[in-house]
């Protein structure tokens, strides 16, 4: 795993320790886990947009469940 250094205000970095710590993750777990929330919510907003514009089409839950047996 490579390791990588940034600056950050004094003021951030005490928030990003006191948010890190609040989740009892390291800061680095808790910037990654942050970053991934982020992408996560980009491609929902993107599935969501196209499902609204009609290029997509949703499936409703009950006929998943009936599909995998799930009743």
């Amino acid at each position: 795993m490579n390791t990588r250094t940034i600056e950050l205000p004094e003021e951030l970095a005490d928030l990003l320790q006191a948010e890190a710590k609040r989740s009892r993750k390291s800061v680095s777990a808790y910037v990654a886990q942050w970053l991934q929330d982020q992408a996560d919510g980009r491609l929902a907003a993107k599935r969501l947009k196209a499902l609204e514009s009609g290029k997509t089409k949703g499936i409703p839950a009950a006929q998943v469940y009936a599909e995998l047996g799930l009743e």
